[in-house]
């Protein structure tokens, strides 16, 4: 009976993780979240690819940043302190480039990134 009751433990365990990971992946609906890491002056993934509708989080491990839209107007974080995030949520399918305003510069040649919104799934 132990062994029994330890199985539909694991099985309840196993189908709660994959029921996370599949809500959070590629071709997920509205409501998806996904990171970018700043870290070494570096944004970690340098490309992220999300479906219209995900909220990008950047969390910055260290020193200060901003995460500011190369066209000036999608998106522009205020100063990040070590250990803060900033979070923008992408409605509409294109590709966002973006950079550090305090390390970084437009054009992605230093401490610079893009997010590509494709169109969601229906």
């Amino acid at each position: 009976m132990r062994k029994l009751t330890l199985l539909f433990a694991m099985t309840a365990l196993a189908v709660s993780v994959f029921q996370s990971a599949s809500i959070a992946g590629p071709g997920s609906p509205q409501g998806a979240r996904a990171t970018v890491k700043i870290s070494n002056f570096k944004f970690e993934p340098k490309s992220l690819t999300v479906n219209a509708g995900t909220t990008v989080e950047w969390v910055n491990e260290s020193g200060r940043h901003t995460v500011e839209a190369d066209d000036g107007k999608s998106f522009k974080s205020d100063v990040i302190q070590a250990g803060g995030k900033f979070e923008f949520k992408f409605d509409k399918p294109g590709t966002y480039a973006y950079y550090c305003g305090i390390h970084g510069d437009k054009g992605g040649k230093d401490m610079a990134g893009k997010i590509i919104v494709k169109a969601a799934k229906k």
